[in-house]
């Protein structure tokens, strides 16, 4: 039977190469599709088995009469509503499907602890005033309007935020690839962010496969989601700007003016010298935010054209698109791995899992399935994070 030949329908084969669009998958298995797909192959009963584990498409798939419809609502939140996107990806289902168990159990364990529903999810209105929303979450998460002066770069001002967020309940989770696994790369170009909107605890997801610019400003971007209380799948790239809804230019408007507030930009623009681009390399800097960023606000203020708007953001994009090249070129050797596995999870998470199983109120199987650990790693994290000893 390993060697007989199969029939696949050709709507399948078509379905699942427009699926692994964003999946990474191997070069070996796409030229055996594709020589299914023309003819120039068939199929045996091993291929369909190891594609199907190269491609991490459940091997019935291949045998269905038409293309299954997988459920994946977060999508339809998308930042740009015109945009033409494909199914979303098996990598992407697998994070999100695993993130709503974790909000759900983290969820459950609120309510059992006697925590309410938190105040500020859903307090704010698309119609509100961005100013408005802006001193809100200053205020709820103390946070000085020239809070960015204490960080010396992009990734200390997504740490410091990252971490009054955890304070004030919200849940944020990180990952660059599907749980452990380094070959199931998670792709910016299908999205960069997400978060799950509930009144105990909010999810949001950072895609860290992104610049650390870009974490930050979607950092913020998706928190502002969280106080308009919609959910939120933000896949905008760089190039964006002119098909965003009501609620993403809100949310862009809310996270721009924490990063780079009004009036403090004016001042820094009218004090720097030079080109307008080497203002906002100077700005960004001083900021600690992407140029994208300070670009954008020139526009909004005046201080450059729409016509210079549109050459800087092509030059930043081709800059983009070569920090990209690099990035994967220069593949990282891995680091610490407890290191990586505590950034990937929010430590509150972590502590309440292990407490719960103590307890007896969860499995130890399912504290490893939802961190993505073993007792030997999920202990050592629990200790590296100032836990009781597992």
């Amino acid at each position: 039977m390993a060697g007989m030949s199969v029939t696949i329908k050709p709507e399948i084969i078509s379905w699942i190469l427009q699926t692994i669009q964003f999946n990474n998958a191997a070069s070996s298995a796409i030229e055996l599709l594709g020589k299914w797909q023309n003819g120039e192959k068939t199929p045996t009963f091993n291929q369909v088995e190891d594609v199907s584990k190269m491609m991490n498409i459940p091997f019935g798939y291949f045998f269905l009469d038409k293309p299954p419809v997988e459920e994946c609502p977060i999508v339809d939140y998308r930042t740009i509503k015109s945009m033409s996107i494909p199914g979303p990806s098996r990598n992407l289902l697998e994070t999100l499907d695993l993130m709503t168990d974790i909000q759900e159990w983290m969820v459950n364990y609120v309510i059992e602890n006697g925590q309410d529903e938190l105040f500020y999810v859903g307090s704010a209105s698309v119609s509100k005033d961005v100013d408005a929303i802006v001193e809100d979450i200053r205020k709820v998460l103390h946070l000085e309007k020239d809070w960015y002066k204490n960080s010396a770069t992009a990734a200390d001002s997504f740490r410091f935020l990252k971490g009054l967020m955890e304070e004030i309940g919200v849940l944020v989770m990180m990952n660059g690839i599907v749980g452990n696994n380094t070959r199931r790369k998670l792709s910016v170009e299908e999205f960069r962010a997400f978060t799950l909107v509930n009144k105990y605890v909010p999810l949001i997801f950072i895609n860290t496969c992104d610049s650390d610019a870009g974490k930050l400003f979607s950092l913020l971007h998706e928190l502002a989601h969280v106080w308009v209380g919609v959910n939120s799948f933000y896949n905008e790239q760089i190039s964006a700007g002119t098909n965003e809804s009501d609620m993403e230019q809100l949310c862009n408007a809310v996270a721009a003016e924490i990063l780079v507030p009004r009036d403090l930009f004016l001042q820094a623009w009218e004090k720097a010298a030079g080109t307008d681009l080497e203002v906002v390399e100077a700005l960004s800097k001083y900021f600690k935010c992407s140029r994208y960023v300070i670009v954008r606000k020139a526009l909004d203020l005046k201080k450059i054209t729409k016509k210079r708007y549109g050459e800087v953001v092509t030059i930043l994009m081709e800059q983009y698109r070569k920090w990209k090249e690099s990035q994967n070129e220069n593949k990282s050797s891995g680091g610490d791995y407890y290191k990586t596995l505590g950034s990937r999870l929010d430590h509150r998470l972590v502590v309440a899992l292990a407490n719960s199983a103590k307890e007896g109120r969860t499995q130890y199987t399912e504290v490893y399935r939802l961190t993505n650990t073993n007792r030997k790693t999920f202990s050592k994290l629990l200790c590296d994070i100032g836990g009781a000893a597992w």
